[in-house]
């Protein structure tokens, strides 16, 4: 039985929660920080006697998974020091942007330190949020046995980063915000500019957003459509108008330019129609 102990009640924690709550080969507790938290984790289903706060934790486990915001990861790793002893734990953090060293503080009690990132998007806490899920690592040999027990049970996969990924890791977290928020952006403003020209958006986006999504996937290049490819300059000018100086046309149009710059870059649309296109968008 592998023991868990989870520090941080946010979405990244409570999911993991709800995860191991579903995993009999896993013993794990979660550490929260105010009474606000522990309401909001029993109110969403995890056990009282799954968690616990900082003055009556224990941590002699196998496993310890710092789940909090990135500018507190050094005072749990702290915080942690003063209250481990006699036993030393394999602690992990989830940051994608952080290198493991930022738990160095915690090395001075003889416990191992790595960075396990799932690149998910944790907008709510779910369990099922994991399946699949890859998870960048930076960790040490030594220590990923553990670790792939530790993420094959709850259905991810391990991805140990290369040298050159780690000493850029901002980069490579960007690329999951991309992923994400920035779909998550095109979501929204198309959501809001179907019910702007009166149309039902449930009836009309899932299908040409699922298609785009698998064109994309499948593709070496961008499957871009549209005026900006098409330098089809008056459609553009049409669409600004129409818009006008809301949020959504000035979303629009930031994001218009954009995608004019990615199609050139490309190759996908000549300098002379970027030019036009870029005119058009004011």
């Amino acid at each position: 039985m592998m023991k868990v102990r989870i520090i941080g009640g946010g979405s990244v924690g409570s999911s993991l929660a709800l995860k191991l709550e579903t995993v009999t080969s896993v013993d794990y507790q979660l550490v929260y920080n105010s009474d606000v938290t522990r309401d909001r984790l029993l109110e969403i289903g995890i056990p009282s006697d799954s968690i616990t706060n900082w003055d009556n934790a224990n941590f002699d486990c196998d496993i310890i998974v710092i789940c909090v915001k990135d500018s507190q990861i050094e005072t749990a790793a702290e915080q942690l020091s003063s209250q481990i002893s006699g036993f030393t734990p394999l602690v992990i953090h989830t940051s994608g942007a952080k290198s493991k060293d930022v738990l160095a503080p915690i090395t001075i009690k003889g416990c191992k330190i790595a960075a396990a990132h799932p690149y998910q998007t944790f907008a709510e806490s779910e369990s099922d949020v994991f399946s699949g899920t890859a998870w960048g690592i930076d960790a040490d040999d030594d220590e990923k046995e553990l670790i792939d027990r530790f993420i094959e049970a709850i259905g991810g996969k391990s991805i140990y980063l290369s040298e050159d990924t780690l000493s850029n890791k901002s980069l490579y977290h960007s690329s999951a915000v991309a992923a994400s928020n920035f779909l998550a952006l095109s979501i929204e403003l198309a959501k809001n500019m179907a019910e702007d020209a009166g149309i039902d958006w449930e009836s009309f986006l899932p299908k040409i957003m699922q298609t785009t999504l698998d064109n994309n996937l499948n593709s070496e290049k961008p499957a871009i459509t549209g005026p900006v490819v098409r330098g089809d300059v008056d459609t553009v000018r049409n669409h600004v108008d129409a818009l006008g100086e809301s949020v959504n046309g000035v979303v629009y149009k930031n994001m218009s330019e954009s995608l004019a710059l990615m199609a050139l870059d490309k190759g996908l649309i000549s300098g002379e129609k970027f030019e036009e296109i870029m005119e058009a968008l004011g």
